[in-house]
């Protein structure tokens, strides 16, 4: 019965990683099937014993927490702070992707099931570019497949990052994981219009060379940016149009015209900054963003929004400096622990909490499905199974 319950555990690891970046309607039933195949295996106090006593868990749970408290005081109805909170519920399937990845072999796994489905969207990306066949969601000139160009280009620097760290650990494969990883860089930078997958890709970048060669690799890194992002801007038309939109939007901001993506997103984050300050500690309760937005828009005679595209705001002004410091602790604790994982695990693990810090500034990363599903997915990746215990100690010099 063991056998069976690993090798159910197992596929189901591998189907939800490669269902992830190409179906929300497939990743919703996974999911599910997998809590109950969880809840089928018992052993209950086992893993009760080992979720309690990991930092992850606890502090992914405390933050849930922290939204359902926010349901007791919130103004909205609670069928709207109930719809809110499952939206969050991809941190409650933290615990459940700890325990689904509670081994070597399907950690490894879930990871190339989710390096394959990047690779099958790489795969179909160049191929409606280079043919001009309509096979995916955007068009020739901005071959999105599965997802938008915004999830697909950060998935994609995400993908090129986790490769990269193979080819410096691991000489299995090297050339064919180097030529994966220029494809993936050069598809996000030449073919994508997704500004999101620019600023996650270059700051990868800076970490990677801060992990290989420590603080002297954030020169590197950033020097390297620099150059990378010169010469994409000049022989790029999509990144360049994107990145001439950022200064055209902020001027059309300052002029009064908000009509642009980004004169919209500066007023979304203005007006829900000040928001944040009129509550600044608790918030206004679980679901309530779009109701006290659309009340400050009434008064002011702008245009009301349901999202900030902005993770810390959209937090802040739910619950508060409370919920965002929870956030805050979660990304710190997930950094911390990355210091017990073997060396390959810990380096991708930090991309992964610099992404989530970065992709949370510019959008609302766990309010969207494929995003959320995806963070606690690659949580569970690299932090299932992880034993905290204290470090040796070293033997003074005699």
């Amino acid at each position: 019965m063991t056998v069976s319950f690993d090798y159910a555990r197992r596929t189901l690891a591998v189907l939800i990683g490669f269902s992830i970046p190409i179906s929300v309607a497939l990743t919703n039933v996974l999911c599910p099937l997998a809590l109950l195949l969880v809840l089928a295996e018992g052993l209950y106090q086992q893993k009760w014993a080992s979720l309690r006593r990991h930092p992850v868990v606890v502090a992914a749970v405390l933050l849930f927490g922290v939204m359902v408290v926010g349901v007791f005081y919130t103004p909205v109805s609670l069928l709207e702070a109930g719809f809110i909170l499952d939206k969050y519920r991809e941190f409650l399937y933290i615990p459940l992707f700890m325990l689904i990845f509670r081994d070597k072999t399907t950690c490894q796994w879930g990871l190339y099931a989710f390096l394959a489905a990047m690779g099958v969207t790489l795969f179909l990306s160049y191929l409606m570019a280079i043919t001009g066949w309509q096979i995916g969601k955007g068009s020739p000139a901005n071959p999105h497949i599965f997802k938008n160009y915004i999830t697909q280009g950060f998935m994609m620097a995400l993908a090129a990052y986790f490769l990269a760290v193979q080819i410096w650990q691991d000489r299995r494969w090297r050339w064919l994981r180097s030529i994966v990883v220029v494809l993936a860089v050069y598809n996000i930078t030449f073919m994508s219009e997704g500004r999101t997958g620019y600023l996650v890709l270059f700051c990868l970048i800076v970490l990677f060379s801060y992990q290989i060669f420590r603080f002297r690799g954030i020169v590197i890194g950033s020097l390297l940016v620099v150059m990378m992002g010169g010469l994409a801007y000049q022989y790029s038309a999509a990144l360049r149009q994107r990145v001439d939109n950022i200064y055209e939007g902020m001027q059309d901001y300052q002029h009064g015209d908000i009509k642009s993506s980004i004169s919209m997103r500066i007023e979304f984050n203005k007006n829900s900054l000040a928001l944040f300050l009129e509550k600044p500690f608790f918030g206004y309760g679980t679901g309530s963003f779009s109701s006290e937005y659309q009340k400050l828009a009434d008064s002011q005679g702008f245009v009301p929004t349901t999202n900030p595209h902005n993770e810390y705001l959209m937090i802040g002004v739910q619950w508060g400096l409370t919920g965002v410091g929870v956030f805050l602790f979660l990304l710190y604790v997930m950094w911390r622990s990355s210091s017990y994982l073997n060396r390959q695990t810990a380096i991708m693990a930090q991309g992964l909490v610099v992404t989530i810090a970065v992709g949370c500034l510019v959008n609302s990363l766990w309010l969207d499905s494929t995003e959320g599903h995806l963070f606690a997915y690659l949580i569970g990746v690299f932090y299932g199974g992880l034993t905290i215990s204290p470090p040796p100690s070293i033997p003074e010099n005699s």
